[in-house]
């Protein structure tokens, strides 16, 4: 790490923001004619059924008749929506003022992978004294179906550095996923594996060991 003060990337989905993905698992399983919520898992890793949307290469109507096809669902848009959108738990308490305390001591940025249908439930979320959404905060959010691209690809880590004028070696990015960590270290950037129980405290004791 340089003498610079770092700039500091922060994954969403368990860093920020709880998720809990079985949520949305059972959700699927309830709305389909033929899985259960263990098969809905595996299918959407085995065969990756998320990955063409949260990149954008699907729209939020091709996505939807795309998984259910995949996943025999039975459900209206709104249905579909809703399922989807188990995932999201509520925003850790604090998590407004925190996120405050540190753009006043670094440049704080965002990456994640995620959809157009998740974006509007969570950036709509009110936590400010104003009821500002949280995204304000960052200087500039990176959300994966906006850059034709997820992590763990290289390229994404690429193209945030040249957006921002920054050397690898200056950012310090922080996700919960250890593949999405390896590929960041490769391109050179200081990347810190979140253990979401303690994600808060544990970013609070790392930079303040990296600034002591």
């Amino acid at each position: 790490m340089s003498s610079t003060k770092p700039s500091l990337l922060f994954d969403l989905g368990n860093v920020l923001l709880p998720i809990d993905l079985d949520k949305t698992y059972q959700a699927f399983a309830d709305l389909s004619s033929r899985y259960s919520a263990q098969e809905v898992k595996e299918l959407t890793h085995t065969q990756s059924l998320w990955a063409e949307y949260e990149s954008g290469l699907q729209n939020d109507d091709e996505f939807r008749d795309f998984l259910r096809i995949a996943l025999a669902l039975e459900c209206s848009d709104a249905q579909f929506d809703q399922a989807f959108s188990s995932l999201l738990l509520d925003f850790h308490p604090g998590v407004y003022n925190w996120v405050g305390n540190l753009a006043k001591q670094f440049p704080i940025f965002l990456l994640s992978n995620t959809s157009a249908i998740h974006a509007q439930q969570f950036t709509q979320v009110p936590l400010g004294p104003q009821g500002e959404s949280l995204f304000t905060l960052f200087e500039k959010t990176y959300f994966s179906f906006n850059l034709g691209m997820i992590k763990p690809d290289e390229n994404i880590y690429h193209h945030v550095l040249q957006d921002l004028s920054l050397k690898p070696e200056n950012l310090v990015f922080f996700d919960d996923n250890f593949h999405n960590i390896e590929a960041a270290k490769r391109v050179g950037i200081d990347g810190v594996l979140i253990n979401p129980s303690c994600s808060l405290k544990q970013i609070d004791s790392y930079l303040l060991q990296l600034c002591s």
